[in-house]
Protein backbone atom coordinates (compact mmCIF):
# COMPACT_ATOMS: atom_id res chain seq x y z
CA UNK A 1 0.00 0.00 0.00
CA UNK A 2 1.42 3.38 -1.04
CA UNK A 3 2.06 5.96 1.66
CA UNK A 4 -0.16 9.06 1.40
CA UNK A 5 1.51 12.04 -0.24
CA UNK A 6 2.43 15.02 1.94
CA UNK A 7 0.41 18.16 1.30
CA UNK A 8 2.20 21.23 -0.02
CA UNK A 9 1.10 24.28 1.97
CA UNK A 10 3.57 27.03 1.00
CA UNK A 11 4.23 28.92 -2.22
CA UNK A 12 7.93 28.52 -1.50
CA UNK A 13 7.71 24.84 -2.45
CA UNK A 14 9.81 24.52 -5.66
CA UNK A 15 7.07 23.08 -7.86
CA UNK A 16 4.38 25.39 -6.54
CA UNK A 17 6.64 28.37 -7.16
CA UNK A 18 7.51 27.16 -10.65
CA UNK A 19 3.85 26.65 -11.57
CA UNK A 20 3.15 30.20 -10.41
CA UNK A 21 5.93 31.48 -12.68
CA UNK A 22 4.62 29.50 -15.67
CA UNK A 23 1.22 31.14 -15.25
CA UNK A 24 2.73 34.63 -15.47
CA UNK A 25 4.22 35.06 -18.93
CA UNK A 26 5.98 33.85 -22.06
CA UNK A 27 9.44 34.77 -20.75
CA UNK A 28 9.03 32.51 -17.73
CA UNK A 29 7.71 29.66 -19.88
CA UNK A 30 10.60 29.94 -22.31
CA UNK A 31 13.15 30.04 -19.51
CA UNK A 32 11.73 26.90 -17.91
CA UNK A 33 10.90 25.10 -21.16
CA UNK A 34 7.48 24.31 -19.72
CA UNK A 35 3.86 25.45 -19.99
CA UNK A 36 0.82 24.96 -17.78
CA UNK A 37 -2.11 22.71 -18.54
CA UNK A 38 -5.18 23.06 -16.35
CA UNK A 39 -7.93 20.57 -15.63
CA UNK A 40 -8.47 16.82 -15.97
CA UNK A 41 -9.07 16.98 -19.72
CA UNK A 42 -5.84 18.86 -20.37
CA UNK A 43 -3.79 16.39 -18.34
CA UNK A 44 -5.50 13.39 -19.92
CA UNK A 45 -4.83 14.78 -23.42
CA UNK A 46 -1.16 15.29 -22.60
CA UNK A 47 -0.82 11.70 -21.40
CA UNK A 48 -2.70 10.30 -24.39
CA UNK A 49 -0.62 12.34 -26.84
CA UNK A 50 2.60 10.85 -25.46
CA UNK A 51 3.67 14.18 -23.92
CA UNK A 52 3.74 13.39 -20.19
CA UNK A 53 4.09 16.41 -17.89
CA UNK A 54 7.21 17.16 -15.88
CA UNK A 55 4.97 17.17 -12.80
CA UNK A 56 1.33 17.58 -11.75
CA UNK A 57 -0.27 19.47 -8.86
CA UNK A 58 -3.60 18.25 -7.46
CA UNK A 59 -5.82 19.96 -4.89
CA UNK A 60 -5.72 17.78 -1.79
CA UNK A 61 -9.47 18.10 -1.27
CA UNK A 62 -10.18 16.59 -4.68
CA UNK A 63 -7.52 13.87 -4.81
CA UNK A 64 -9.88 11.09 -3.71
CA UNK A 65 -12.58 12.05 -6.20
CA UNK A 66 -12.97 11.02 -9.81
CA UNK A 67 -11.44 11.94 -12.25
CA UNK A 68 -8.50 13.24 -10.18
CA UNK A 69 -7.99 9.86 -8.51
CA UNK A 70 -7.72 8.04 -11.85
CA UNK A 71 -5.41 10.69 -13.31
CA UNK A 72 -3.09 10.50 -10.29
CA UNK A 73 -2.78 6.77 -10.87
CA UNK A 74 -2.14 7.28 -14.60
CA UNK A 75 0.56 9.83 -13.78
CA UNK A 76 2.23 7.39 -11.40
CA UNK A 77 2.24 4.67 -14.07
CA UNK A 78 3.78 7.14 -16.53
CA UNK A 79 6.44 8.20 -14.04
CA UNK A 80 5.02 11.71 -13.62
CA UNK A 81 5.63 13.17 -10.13
CA UNK A 82 2.40 14.25 -8.41
CA UNK A 83 2.17 16.75 -5.56
CA UNK A 84 -0.91 17.23 -3.40
CA UNK A 85 -1.40 20.93 -2.74
CA UNK A 86 -3.57 22.70 -0.19
CA UNK A 87 -6.76 23.73 -2.00
CA UNK A 88 -6.44 27.44 -1.18
CA UNK A 89 -2.82 27.48 -2.35
CA UNK A 90 -3.64 25.80 -5.66
CA UNK A 91 -6.36 28.39 -6.23
CA UNK A 92 -3.71 31.11 -5.84
CA UNK A 93 -1.44 29.37 -8.34
CA UNK A 94 -4.10 28.53 -10.95
CA UNK A 95 -4.38 31.07 -13.79
CA UNK A 96 -8.14 30.67 -14.35
CA UNK A 97 -10.93 32.36 -12.43
CA UNK A 98 -12.60 29.01 -11.79
CA UNK A 99 -9.78 26.61 -10.83
CA UNK A 100 -10.34 22.93 -11.56
CA UNK A 101 -8.08 21.62 -8.83
CA UNK A 102 -5.48 20.20 -11.17
CA UNK A 103 -2.42 21.71 -12.88
CA UNK A 104 0.33 20.08 -14.91
CA UNK A 105 3.61 21.47 -16.21
CA UNK A 106 4.20 20.12 -19.71
CA UNK A 107 7.43 20.44 -21.72
CA UNK A 108 7.38 22.96 -24.54
CA UNK A 109 7.78 21.01 -27.80
CA UNK A 110 11.11 21.02 -29.61
CA UNK A 111 11.07 23.90 -32.07
CA UNK A 112 8.49 25.90 -30.13
CA UNK A 113 10.32 29.09 -31.14
CA UNK A 114 11.49 27.82 -34.53
CA UNK A 115 8.80 28.27 -37.21
CA UNK A 116 11.36 27.44 -39.91
CA UNK A 117 11.66 23.94 -38.45
CA UNK A 118 7.88 23.49 -38.50
CA UNK A 119 7.58 24.72 -42.10
CA UNK A 120 10.45 22.53 -43.29
CA UNK A 121 8.72 19.41 -41.93
CA UNK A 122 5.08 20.30 -42.69
CA UNK A 123 3.12 19.57 -45.84
CA UNK A 124 -0.44 20.80 -46.34
CA UNK A 125 -2.21 23.83 -44.90
CA UNK A 126 -0.51 25.75 -42.09
CA UNK A 127 -2.42 28.51 -40.31
CA UNK A 128 -0.29 31.65 -39.95
CA UNK A 129 -1.90 33.68 -37.16
CA UNK A 130 -0.55 37.22 -37.43
CA UNK A 131 -0.67 39.54 -34.41
CA UNK A 132 -3.72 37.85 -32.90
CA UNK A 133 -3.78 39.25 -29.37
CA UNK A 134 -6.74 37.31 -27.96
CA UNK A 135 -5.39 34.05 -26.51
CA UNK A 136 -8.82 32.44 -26.63
CA UNK A 137 -9.03 33.11 -30.36
CA UNK A 138 -5.55 31.70 -30.89
CA UNK A 139 -6.34 28.56 -28.92
CA UNK A 140 -9.55 28.06 -30.90
CA UNK A 141 -7.56 28.27 -34.14
CA UNK A 142 -5.21 25.59 -32.82
CA UNK A 143 -8.23 23.41 -32.07
CA UNK A 144 -9.74 23.98 -35.53
CA UNK A 145 -6.45 23.39 -37.35
CA UNK A 146 -6.09 20.06 -35.58
CA UNK A 147 -9.73 19.13 -36.23
CA UNK A 148 -9.51 19.82 -39.97
CA UNK A 149 -6.20 18.12 -40.58
CA UNK A 150 -4.04 21.22 -40.71
CA UNK A 151 -0.28 20.73 -40.94
CA UNK A 152 0.41 23.18 -38.13
CA UNK A 153 0.03 26.71 -36.81
CA UNK A 154 2.53 29.53 -36.54
CA UNK A 155 1.68 32.36 -34.14
CA UNK A 156 3.49 35.38 -35.59
CA UNK A 157 3.44 38.04 -32.89
CA UNK A 158 0.43 38.50 -30.61
CA UNK A 159 -0.60 36.03 -27.92
CA UNK A 160 1.50 33.09 -26.78
CA UNK A 161 -0.03 29.78 -27.95
CA UNK A 162 1.26 28.17 -24.72
CA UNK A 163 -0.30 30.76 -22.43
CA UNK A 164 -2.93 29.33 -20.05
CA UNK A 165 -5.96 30.84 -21.83
CA UNK A 166 -4.80 29.72 -25.28
CA UNK A 167 -4.00 26.23 -24.02
CA UNK A 168 -7.43 25.97 -22.38
CA UNK A 169 -9.18 27.14 -25.58
CA UNK A 170 -7.29 24.55 -27.63
CA UNK A 171 -9.10 21.81 -25.67
CA UNK A 172 -6.06 19.54 -25.73
CA UNK A 173 -5.20 20.10 -29.40
CA UNK A 174 -2.02 21.97 -28.41
CA UNK A 175 -0.55 18.52 -27.73
CA UNK A 176 -1.52 17.14 -31.14
CA UNK A 177 -0.75 19.93 -33.61
CA UNK A 178 2.66 21.23 -34.65
CA UNK A 179 2.78 24.79 -33.24
CA UNK A 180 5.55 27.38 -33.31
CA UNK A 181 5.87 31.00 -32.27
CA UNK A 182 7.58 33.75 -34.29
CA UNK A 183 8.28 37.34 -33.27
CA UNK A 184 6.28 38.63 -36.24
CA UNK A 185 5.41 37.59 -39.78
CA UNK A 186 7.02 40.61 -41.42
CA UNK A 187 9.89 41.07 -38.95
CA UNK A 188 11.11 37.49 -38.59
CA UNK A 189 13.63 36.77 -41.38
CA UNK A 190 13.72 33.07 -40.49
CA UNK A 191 9.97 32.78 -41.06
CA UNK A 192 10.07 34.70 -44.35
CA UNK A 193 12.99 32.63 -45.61
CA UNK A 194 11.32 29.35 -44.64
CA UNK A 195 8.14 30.29 -46.51
CA UNK A 196 10.13 31.14 -49.63
CA UNK A 197 12.46 28.12 -49.50
CA UNK A 198 9.59 25.72 -48.91
CA UNK A 199 7.53 27.02 -51.81
CA UNK A 200 4.63 27.95 -49.57
CA UNK A 201 1.78 29.76 -51.34
CA UNK A 202 0.22 32.52 -49.26
CA UNK A 203 -3.57 32.77 -49.02
CA UNK A 204 -4.83 35.73 -47.00
CA UNK A 205 -8.25 35.91 -45.34
CA UNK A 206 -9.69 39.38 -46.02
CA UNK A 207 -13.17 40.71 -45.14
CA UNK A 208 -13.98 41.76 -48.71
CA UNK A 209 -12.65 41.69 -52.26
CA UNK A 210 -11.10 38.22 -52.19
CA UNK A 211 -11.99 35.07 -54.10
CA UNK A 212 -14.61 32.62 -52.91
CA UNK A 213 -13.02 29.79 -50.87
CA UNK A 214 -14.38 27.33 -53.44
CA UNK A 215 -12.34 29.07 -56.16
CA UNK A 216 -9.05 28.76 -54.30
CA UNK A 217 -6.57 26.02 -55.22
CA UNK A 218 -5.94 24.50 -51.80
CA UNK A 219 -3.48 21.86 -53.02
CA UNK A 220 0.19 21.80 -52.13
CA UNK A 221 1.80 23.84 -49.39
CA UNK A 222 -0.53 26.66 -48.28
CA UNK A 223 0.10 29.22 -45.55
CA UNK A 224 -3.33 30.57 -44.58
CA UNK A 225 -2.82 34.11 -43.26
CA UNK A 226 -5.20 35.19 -40.51
CA UNK A 227 -4.85 38.70 -39.11
CA UNK A 228 -6.16 40.49 -36.05
CA UNK A 229 -9.80 41.58 -36.30
CA UNK A 230 -9.12 45.32 -35.97
CA UNK A 231 -5.62 45.72 -37.40
CA UNK A 232 -5.90 43.07 -40.09
CA UNK A 233 -2.81 41.81 -41.91
CA UNK A 234 0.34 43.87 -42.52
CA UNK A 235 0.03 45.51 -45.96
CA UNK A 236 3.34 44.12 -47.21
CA UNK A 237 2.30 40.59 -46.31
CA UNK A 238 -1.20 40.93 -47.75
CA UNK A 239 0.18 42.16 -51.09
CA UNK A 240 2.15 38.94 -51.50
CA UNK A 241 -0.87 36.70 -50.87
CA UNK A 242 -3.90 35.51 -52.81
CA UNK A 243 -6.95 37.02 -51.06
CA UNK A 244 -9.90 34.87 -50.01
CA UNK A 245 -13.22 36.16 -48.67
CA UNK A 246 -16.02 34.13 -47.09
CA UNK A 247 -19.41 35.02 -48.66
CA UNK A 248 -21.80 36.49 -46.09
CA UNK A 249 -25.36 37.76 -45.99
CA UNK A 250 -26.00 41.40 -46.80
CA UNK A 251 -25.38 43.73 -43.89
CA UNK A 252 -22.90 41.47 -42.11
CA UNK A 253 -19.56 43.23 -41.98
CA UNK A 254 -17.20 40.50 -40.82
CA UNK A 255 -16.64 37.31 -38.85
CA UNK A 256 -14.45 36.81 -35.82
CA UNK A 257 -10.97 35.47 -36.53
CA UNK A 258 -11.53 32.01 -35.02
CA UNK A 259 -14.83 31.59 -36.89
CA UNK A 260 -13.38 32.75 -40.22
CA UNK A 261 -10.25 30.68 -39.75
CA UNK A 262 -12.28 27.59 -38.89
CA UNK A 263 -14.48 27.99 -41.98
CA UNK A 264 -11.47 28.37 -44.26
CA UNK A 265 -9.62 25.44 -42.70
CA UNK A 266 -12.73 23.30 -43.19
CA UNK A 267 -13.03 24.47 -46.82
CA UNK A 268 -9.37 23.65 -47.44
CA UNK A 269 -9.78 20.20 -45.90
CA UNK A 270 -12.86 19.45 -48.03
CA UNK A 271 -11.12 20.61 -51.22
CA UNK A 272 -8.03 18.53 -50.52
CA UNK A 273 -10.16 15.44 -49.87
CA UNK A 274 -12.07 15.99 -53.10
CA UNK A 275 -8.91 16.65 -55.08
Amino acid sequence: MERPLPIVKAMSHPRAALARELARGVRERRAAGLFLVEGPRGLAEALEAGAPPAFALVAAGRADRSPARELIERCRRAGVPVELVQDALLERIAPSETPTGLLAACPLPAGADDPARLLAAADGVVALAVRIQNPGSLGTLVRSAAAFGGAGLVAAGGADPWGPKAVRASAGSIHRLAVARADGAESDPGLRGALERGGWRLVAAVPRGGRNPEAIDWSGRIALLLGAEVAGLPAELERRAEPVTIPMAAGVESLSVPVAGSILLAAAAAARRAG
